[in-house]
Protein backbone atom coordinates (compact mmCIF):
# COMPACT_ATOMS: atom_id res chain seq x y z
CA UNK A 1 0.00 0.00 0.00
CA UNK A 2 1.56 3.31 -1.01
CA UNK A 3 1.69 5.86 2.24
CA UNK A 4 1.21 9.72 0.51
CA UNK A 5 3.03 12.42 2.49
CA UNK A 6 1.57 15.53 1.75
CA UNK A 7 4.46 18.30 1.87
CA UNK A 8 2.22 21.24 2.87
CA UNK A 9 2.79 24.15 5.60
CA UNK A 10 0.23 26.26 7.34
CA UNK A 11 0.10 30.04 7.86
CA UNK A 12 -1.63 32.47 9.89
CA UNK A 13 -2.08 36.04 8.73
CA UNK A 14 -3.53 38.91 10.16
CA UNK A 15 -5.94 41.24 8.61
CA UNK A 16 -6.36 43.99 10.69
CA UNK A 17 -5.25 47.47 9.00
CA UNK A 18 -6.99 50.47 11.59
CA UNK A 19 -9.86 47.97 11.50
CA UNK A 20 -10.55 44.25 10.61
CA UNK A 21 -9.96 43.59 6.85
CA UNK A 22 -11.06 39.87 7.19
CA UNK A 23 -14.03 40.03 5.09
CA UNK A 24 -11.96 42.06 2.34
CA UNK A 25 -9.11 39.30 2.28
CA UNK A 26 -12.37 36.82 1.64
CA UNK A 27 -14.13 38.97 -1.07
CA UNK A 28 -11.04 39.31 -3.41
CA UNK A 29 -10.12 35.38 -2.60
CA UNK A 30 -6.61 36.70 -1.24
CA UNK A 31 -4.23 37.28 1.80
CA UNK A 32 -2.50 40.41 1.82
CA UNK A 33 0.16 41.61 3.56
CA UNK A 34 -0.17 45.54 4.13
CA UNK A 35 3.10 46.89 4.04
CA UNK A 36 5.65 48.49 1.56
CA UNK A 37 8.31 45.57 0.37
CA UNK A 38 10.74 48.24 1.55
CA UNK A 39 9.74 48.59 4.89
CA UNK A 40 9.11 44.69 5.66
CA UNK A 41 10.73 42.87 3.69
CA UNK A 42 11.31 39.83 5.51
CA UNK A 43 7.57 39.43 5.18
CA UNK A 44 8.20 39.87 1.24
CA UNK A 45 10.61 36.86 1.71
CA UNK A 46 7.89 34.76 3.75
CA UNK A 47 5.11 35.67 1.08
CA UNK A 48 7.56 34.53 -1.65
CA UNK A 49 8.22 31.21 -0.10
CA UNK A 50 4.61 30.15 1.03
CA UNK A 51 3.89 27.45 -1.83
CA UNK A 52 0.26 26.73 -4.19
CA UNK A 53 -1.39 24.25 -2.34
CA UNK A 54 -0.03 25.41 1.32
CA UNK A 55 -2.89 26.23 3.73
CA UNK A 56 -3.60 29.92 5.12
CA UNK A 57 -5.96 31.16 7.86
CA UNK A 58 -6.63 34.42 8.96
CA UNK A 59 -6.13 34.65 12.40
CA UNK A 60 -5.87 37.35 15.68
CA UNK A 61 -4.51 36.58 18.82
CA UNK A 62 -5.86 37.36 22.40
CA UNK A 63 -2.76 37.94 24.61
CA UNK A 64 -5.17 38.28 27.73
CA UNK A 65 -5.74 34.59 27.76
CA UNK A 66 -3.15 33.13 25.19
CA UNK A 67 -5.90 32.03 22.74
CA UNK A 68 -5.10 32.17 18.35
CA UNK A 69 -8.81 33.37 17.26
CA UNK A 70 -9.26 31.88 13.36
CA UNK A 71 -11.74 33.79 11.38
CA UNK A 72 -11.23 31.72 7.92
CA UNK A 73 -9.21 28.67 6.29
CA UNK A 74 -8.44 28.31 2.90
CA UNK A 75 -5.47 27.08 0.40
CA UNK A 76 -3.20 29.13 -1.41
CA UNK A 77 -3.70 28.63 -5.62
CA UNK A 78 -1.74 31.55 -6.90
CA UNK A 79 1.72 30.88 -7.58
CA UNK A 80 2.48 34.37 -7.60
CA UNK A 81 2.80 37.74 -5.56
CA UNK A 82 0.46 40.78 -6.66
CA UNK A 83 -1.24 43.52 -5.46
CA UNK A 84 -4.50 43.59 -4.26
CA UNK A 85 -6.80 45.79 -3.95
CA UNK A 86 -9.92 46.86 -1.22
CA UNK A 87 -13.73 45.48 -2.80
CA UNK A 88 -15.12 48.53 -4.87
CA UNK A 89 -11.88 51.10 -4.48
CA UNK A 90 -8.38 51.56 -5.70
CA UNK A 91 -6.74 51.36 -2.37
CA UNK A 92 -4.42 48.97 -2.37
CA UNK A 93 -4.93 46.31 0.09
CA UNK A 94 -0.97 45.15 -0.43
CA UNK A 95 0.81 42.66 -1.93
CA UNK A 96 -0.32 38.81 -1.45
CA UNK A 97 -1.57 36.02 -2.73
CA UNK A 98 -5.11 34.17 -4.25
CA UNK A 99 -6.63 32.16 -2.00
CA UNK A 100 -9.60 29.97 -2.06
CA UNK A 101 -11.29 30.13 1.52
CA UNK A 102 -13.02 26.88 2.24
CA UNK A 103 -13.94 28.08 5.54
CA UNK A 104 -15.31 31.64 6.64
CA UNK A 105 -16.74 32.07 9.70
CA UNK A 106 -19.25 34.76 11.41
CA UNK A 107 -17.95 37.67 13.09
CA UNK A 108 -17.11 36.83 16.52
CA UNK A 109 -19.71 34.05 17.52
CA UNK A 110 -18.53 31.87 14.97
CA UNK A 111 -14.75 32.36 15.14
CA UNK A 112 -12.64 29.75 16.20
CA UNK A 113 -11.03 30.01 18.93
CA UNK A 114 -7.99 27.84 20.17
CA UNK A 115 -6.20 28.04 23.87
CA UNK A 116 -2.42 27.53 23.09
CA UNK A 117 -0.73 24.62 25.24
CA UNK A 118 2.02 25.79 27.82
CA UNK A 119 4.64 24.82 24.49
CA UNK A 120 2.87 26.87 22.34
CA UNK A 121 3.13 29.57 24.56
CA UNK A 122 6.71 30.01 24.06
CA UNK A 123 6.79 30.44 20.16
CA UNK A 124 6.47 34.23 19.88
CA UNK A 125 4.47 34.65 16.68
CA UNK A 126 0.79 34.86 17.18
CA UNK A 127 1.08 38.57 16.89
CA UNK A 128 3.09 38.99 13.43
CA UNK A 129 1.23 40.04 10.26
CA UNK A 130 2.63 36.63 8.93
CA UNK A 131 4.36 33.61 10.15
CA UNK A 132 4.41 29.61 9.73
CA UNK A 133 2.23 27.80 12.40
CA UNK A 134 4.09 24.91 13.98
CA UNK A 135 1.55 24.46 17.24
CA UNK A 136 0.10 21.01 16.56
CA UNK A 137 -3.22 22.48 18.55
CA UNK A 138 -3.44 24.79 16.37
CA UNK A 139 -3.21 22.62 12.87
CA UNK A 140 -5.18 19.93 14.11
CA UNK A 141 -8.15 22.45 14.75
CA UNK A 142 -7.58 23.82 11.55
CA UNK A 143 -7.68 20.24 9.80
CA UNK A 144 -10.76 19.62 11.58
CA UNK A 145 -12.33 22.21 9.61
CA UNK A 146 -10.84 21.89 5.93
Amino acid sequence: MWEYVVNMAVYGIGAYYDEDVSSDFVNKECACIGYDKTDASSLYEMLRRIKKGDIIYIKSYNFSNSTVVIKAIGYVIGRNIKEFNFPNSTDSMGFGRKILWKRVFEENEDWIRVPLADEDKKNNVYNNTLYEEYSDTVINKILEFI
